[in-house]
């Protein structure tokens, strides 16, 4: 049986147990579950270092290491790109999970500071970089991502996300829908200000509500201020297990993307949310939402008056309760995390 660990700094360690982020949640929790399935002696968890074995899965009592393979999750440490090659000469396999496009971030982006190597010399975005070239595979969501790093890197597998639809339960879709975003602004940048050209104007005229679930306390640059809206409910950011339950508080899903190579190399697992929680929703056709466009899930706007006349159109409940269910049928059938099991096995096995 091939031995396999998920290792990620990406989780909220002011709980406990911990909880994993998105990052960690989708690209390892979810493969970690799958696999486990498969006949693999599957391990995931935060990272513990040592300099003679590399880099291992961390335990109350102590750590775990020796795996045949180990899959790391946004390791930007100066320390990594050795500790890869102290692993491979123990005859491990190193794979690097990517689904963002990190050398692409708008200095409005709070990760663009924190990955910085300037600011950090000690752990950024260089020595990622470097890590990524030394890794065995390099896993990546998107085809932007695969088509970047294929002269970069050794060996790069395109795997896309999914969602386990299950956890998600379908709004009830009223007579007046609630507009709404999924996020949180300090990772944003000129994506939300693409709704201000339409959306304001859009409100008043139709009375309908708009709502932000990640919202941050004390931000001054909030979604509303961003959006030009002058009421906006909000939700503060939630835990991954409590993000579907956050979605029932609108029924009408947007996904304003600048186009940049930044977004383009996104995913399309926000569409992917409100689809499984049936919401229907209207994005920037970035080629991610194309695809989901051309399999029958989402619509697509590239200026205002689409945008608007697309949130015209969702106004009617009949509308958006074919549509949700239209959606929710095809996530399920295509884009279920179930479904994914075998792109991952083939990915890692080999």
């Amino acid at each position: 049986m091939t031995s396999i660990a998920f290792i990620s700094g990406d989780y909220n360690t002011k709980v406990d147990p911990p909880i994993p982020n998105g990052c960690a949640y989708y690209r390892q929790v979810l493969p970690a579950r799958l696999l486990g399935e498969r006949d693999w002696d599957v391990q995931v968890g935060l990272p513990r270092v040592h300099p003679e074995q590399g880099v291992g899965i961390a335990y109350e009592d102590g750590a775990l290491f020796g795996f045949d393979v180990s899959v790391f999750k946004l390791f930007m440490h100066r320390s990594v790109p050795h500790l890869i090659n102290v692993m491979q000469a123990r005859g491990e396999t190193v794979v690097i999970d990517v689904d963002d496009f990190h050398f692409a971030m708008h200095e409005e982006n709070i990760a663009h500071r924190a990955t910085n190597p300037h600011a950090n010399p000690e752990n950024n975005r260089g020595f990622y970089e470097q890590s990524m070239r030394y890794a065995d595979i390099l896993t990546v969501s998107t085809a932007f991502l695969a088509d970047f790093y294929d002269l970069r890197c050794r060996d790069v597998r395109l795997v896309r996300n999914a969602v386990v639809s299950s956890d998600f339960t379908p709004v009830e879709q009223p007579e007046s829908p609630v507009f709404g975003w999924l996020g949180g602004t300090l990772w944003r940048s000129g994506d939300i200000e693409m709704l201000a050209e339409w959306m304001p104007a859009f409100v008043k005229e139709h009375k309908v509500g708009v709502h932000h679930v990640g919202h941050i306390p004390n931000d001054s640059n909030h979604f509303g201020v961003r959006a030009g809206l002058k009421r906006v409910q909000t939700t503060p950011m939630q835990l991954i297990p409590d993000v579907p339950a956050a979605l029932h508080n609108f029924h009408v899903g947007l996904v304003p993307l600048t186009r940049n190579p930044f977004n383009e190399a996104k995913s399309y697992l926000k569409g992917l949310e409100y689809a499984a929680a049936g919401i229907p929703f209207i994005a920037t056709p970035t080629e991610e939402y194309r695809i989901l466009a051309r399999a029958g899930v989402g619509r697509l706007a590239e200026g205002p008056d689409e945008w608007r006349d697309h949130a015209t159109e969702l106004l009617d409940p009949d509308v958006r309760r074919a549509e949700a269910e239209r959606n929710l049928r095809i996530v399920r059938e295509y884009f279920d995390i179930s479904v994914r099991g075998d792109e991952w096995d083939t990915a890692l096995r080999s």
